[in-house]
């Protein structure tokens, strides 16, 4: 699979942005040499765009819209019906959510006893290596929202595929918490840029 979608695509997303061959062919070269991948080319941060010495401002705002249009494109794509019984349109949402970020990110996705999704909410953003989340708070909103199970998510913006110990006690802890109110963890997944990881399918959560 190639790293940069078929040149058109770029040229295209460039003649939207700029008018003119030679600023068009000046940026595609730029484009070139700063993103490696169409998914650095979307998702990079803007100091990335200011070393361009082209006019790249709209190419950049049409990229973040395309981000976007993804996110919401993969949101959509996920069944009104058992989330739990399509998990390779639930991975393929948190890819395009998720693997790319820079910090590390906690969501949640909160199910009804039907495994129906209420609501998919970011819990917290924190750093590289660690994204904070609180077993209460995390058993307060199930009450709030009436849920039965829930899919928990975070991101490992280094690439490690593994859960980690702390990955392991807090996951733990959240699921003691929600025995209290009967309330089980359906999964928890963690998301590289490369892959995904299920707690389910290694044998670290509760039977359900």
């Amino acid at each position: 699979m190639p790293s940069m979608p078929p040149p058109d695509f770029l040229e295209k997303l460039v003649a939207l942005s700029l008018r003119g061959d030679e600023a068009q062919k000046k940026i595609l070269e730029e484009v070139h040499n700063h993103f490696p991948s169409v998914g650095a080319l979307l998702c990079a941060e803007a100091s990335k765009w200011d070393a361009f010495t082209g006019q790249a401002e709209l190419l950049h705002v049409l990229c973040k819209l395309l981000r976007e249009i993804a996110h919401r494109y993969t949101y959509a794509l996920l069944p009104e019906g058992d989330l739990l019984e399509q998990s390779s349109l639930l991975k393929d949402y948190l890819m395009a959510r998720m693997a790319r970020e820079k910090v590390e990110q906690f969501r949640i996705l909160f199910l009804d006893k039907n495994n129906h999704l209420i609501l998919d909410e970011l819990q917290g953003r924190g750093t590289i290596n660690h994204a904070p989340v609180y077993p209460r708070e995390v058993a307060k909103r199930c009450i709030e929202l009436q849920a039965t199970s829930l899919i928990m998510v975070h991101n490992h913006p280094a690439g490690q595929i593994t859960p980690s110990k702390g990955d392991v006690i807090t996951t733990q802890k959240i699921e003691a918490a929600l025995q209290v109110i009967g309330v089980r963890v359906a999964d928890h997944y963690i998301i590289t840029r490369a892959a995904q990881t299920s707690f389910r399918q290694l044998g670290l959560l509760l039977e359900l």
